[in-house]
């Protein structure tokens, strides 16, 4: 009776250890889409952080759609509109001025701010990435426009890079006249340009370009008037090639140019974040360096063009917001994902991603000064996001190719963006 007793009883036993040691079900796999814009370096180290993310996190798998810049937004427009968008998307910073003018266009960081090391993110970044108290992304890196010169091509002429507004101004006839009359101190498209006249009435104004609020340029048609007359006094002394001279090469970007790449034109106003691809094109023997950034007497803000170069932002109706903020974490602020990516978005917003790369000697030279120089400056006119829409550049762009060819006088030219531009905000303000 006591064996009979016994069974029953190892039965149960055995039947408790194979239930205590059965495996736990498998965590279930996230599946999240992720796109972005860049270059074939971009997209391998890309790829490479994709999957150095995965083997951290085993449950989650992340689906790369990558392009060039070309065509991106158009692109993304259409999965929005359709509501088949990414769980991770790459934006620029206007085209929160498109998708999310309410701040509700994407997912609120905020909300993830437990798994998102948000205070490595300066005020600006953070500030300029918000809509309506929503942080809508966040930029790997942030951008400005900067004065770099051909040092190499100055010393030829017996100068100095440029320190000043009038410095400049003076080195156009020294070119002409020591080195030949097809040798220029600054080289500048249309867009180029606009963007020199921002920060030149920015200075002369001590305030913002854009009033958002009543949907037109700050600027009166005075002051307009007066930075047509700069750009044209620009060409008339021989600072930078006329608009005849450089449509003689086509679309052909600056830096593919063979008057920049042998320093015969030996200057830009450009983003730190593209400053390299500048450097890269130079022949041997020619040397660029920052310049100090020009500002006109009395001007105690620079009117830098300050913003973010680009930003990752989660999509609002994503399912998996806490695993696409795992990849950000990843990407942004992470040692391993930090040092994958390295410096090719240009130097980071993230400080711990700048500690990091700088600790492992991925920052230096040109771009690490140019962060430097920004930061030494003041930031205090911040720029507003229509500034880049693209019906106000198209706009200011055609009224200065008009100007650079005859058709319009430097008055008209200021009659013209005051009239034009305002009617182009009125309608994209909303």
């Amino acid at each position: 009776m006591r064996r009979l007793s016994f069974i029953p009883l190892l039965l149960v036993v055995l039947a408790v250890l194979v239930v205590s040691v059965r495996p736990a079900p498998a965590q279930e796999v996230v599946h999240l889409r992720m796109s972005w814009w860049g270059g074939n370096d971009v997209h391998r180290a890309q790829l490479r952080a994709l999957e150095a993310f995965e083997q951290r996190h085993p449950h989650i798998r992340v689906r790369a759609e990558y392009t060039g810049w070309v065509g991106h937004l158009e692109r993304l427009t259409t999965q929005i509109a359709g509501g088949t968008a990414p769980d991770i998307m790459m934006v620029n910073w206007n085209w929160l001025k498109l998708f999310s003018r309410d701040g509700q266009g994407f997912y609120d960081l905020n909300r993830v701010a437990d798994i998102i090391d948000l205070k490595q993110f300066d005020a600006d970044a953070i500030a300029m990435s918000s809509v309506h108290g929503h942080l809508n992304g966040l930029p790997p890196n942030m951008t400005a426009r900067l004065f770099w010169f051909n040092e190499t091509t100055f010393a030829r002429a017996g100068l100095p890079v440029p320190d000043s507004w009038d410095a400049l101004m003076a080195a156009g006839p020294v070119f002409r006249d020591r080195l030949g009359p097809d040798y220029y101190p600054l080289d500048m498209n249309f867009q180029d340009t606009v963007a020199l006249l921002y920060t030149w009435i920015s200075q002369k104004r001590q305030a913002p370009f854009i009033d958002e609020e009543n949907k037109r340029l700050l600027a009166d048609r005075e002051t307009l008037t007066a930075a047509a007359r700069l750009y044209q006094e620009l060409v008339d002394n021989h600072v930078v090639p006329s608009a005849r001279e450089r449509a003689s090469f086509g679309h052909v970007q600056l830096q593919e140019t063979r008057p920049w790449i042998t320093g015969r034109y030996a200057g830009t106003y450009q983003w730190t974040s593209a400053v390299g691809k500048y450097v890269e094109t130079l022949e041997p023997g020619q040397k660029m360096v920052l310049a100090p950034y020009l500002t006109l007497p009395g001007a105690a803000d620079p009117g830098l063009l300050y913003k973010p170069a680009m930003m990752y932002a989660i999509n609002k109706d994503t399912n998996h917001p806490r695993e696409a903020a795992l990849l950000l974490q990843f990407l942004l602020n992470d040692p391993e994902g930090v040092l994958i990516l390295g410096a090719r978005r240009g130097v980071p917003a993230s400080a711990a991603a700048r500690d990091i790369l700088e600790a492992d000697g991925q920052l230096e030279g040109l771009a690490l000064q140019g962060q430097d120089q920004i930061e030494s400056l003041p930031r205090g006119i911040q720029l507003s996001g229509y500034y880049e829409h693209a019906r106000v550049r198209d706009g200011f762009n055609d009224i200065l190719e008009k100007l650079g060819y005859g058709v319009l006088t430097p008055e008209e030219a200021g009659e013209a963006m005051e009239q034009e531009i305002n009617g182009i905000l009125r309608r994209v303000i909303r």
